[in-house]
């Protein structure tokens, strides 16, 4: 039985990926520095320290510094450095499952910052009974540090956990944590690569809620 879920943020509450995609492509095109699609699904659910060292490699010009700032300055631009649009039923979910007292945890390699700016914007923060960022001095993922944290706040038994996540290195910390992984593809698609670290493969959040309250 699920005791408690345990959630990541970009790319499966909020339709972040691809506008983070979007804009780290327009930034480093205008540097010169070539970013392939691989490379950015690489990059995907990891802390900013794992994020540079991908985009770094065979970059040897590649400035984080600079990129993440000029990164924020696009995100100011567009409208989305307060707010981000939600995926499809992430409202609902969180609010089904507080209703049924399961407890929800924000599990994120975003900053608290970050993560509760978003969150509030979108009034679900109030939602979430623990909140772990990628600012925590953590492993970050697809180290299981992360989502251990989450359960132990929780004070649940991470093998009464779902973790429900889009990114492969998302999946992988969970499932080396030991908990239910449910797969909400976003912009990478589920694939054999991955299987082994899915428990559920769904098309969305209205379907990971069915799983996790049957």
């Amino acid at each position: 039985m699920i005791r408690a879920a345990l959630f990541d943020m970009d790319g499966l509450l909020i339709d972040s990926e691809k506008i983070y995609s979007q804009g780290f492509k327009a930034i480093m095109g205008g540097l010169g520095i070539y970013l392939s699609d691989e490379t950015l699904r690489r990059s995907m659910g990891t802390p900013r320290p794992v994020t540079d060292a991908i985009f770094a490699e065979n970059n040897p010009n590649y400035d984080g510094e600079k990129v993440h700032e000029a990164l924020g300055q696009y995100l100011r631009e567009h409208g989305y450095d307060k707010a981000m649009p939600l995926k499809f039923y992430a409202g609902e979910i969180l609010r089904h499952l507080n209703a049924r007292g399961i407890p929800c945890a924000l599990v994120t390699s975003s900053s608290r910052k970050t993560a509760e700016g978003y969150m509030r914007s979108a009034g679900l923060l109030p939602l979430f009974s623990a909140i772990v960022t990628g600012d925590m001095r953590l492993t970050g993922k697809p180290a299981p540090d992360v989502y251990l944290r989450a359960a132990q706040l929780l004070g649940v038994d991470i093998r009464e956990c779902a973790v429900l996540e889009d990114s492969y290195n998302g999946l992988r910390a969970g499932r080396a944590a030991g908990a239910v992984t449910v797969m909400v593809p976003d912009q990478i698609p589920y694939g054999p690569e991955i299987a082994d670290c899915c428990d559920h493969v769904v098309r969305d959040l209205r379907e990971a809620e069915a799983i996790l309250c049957r």
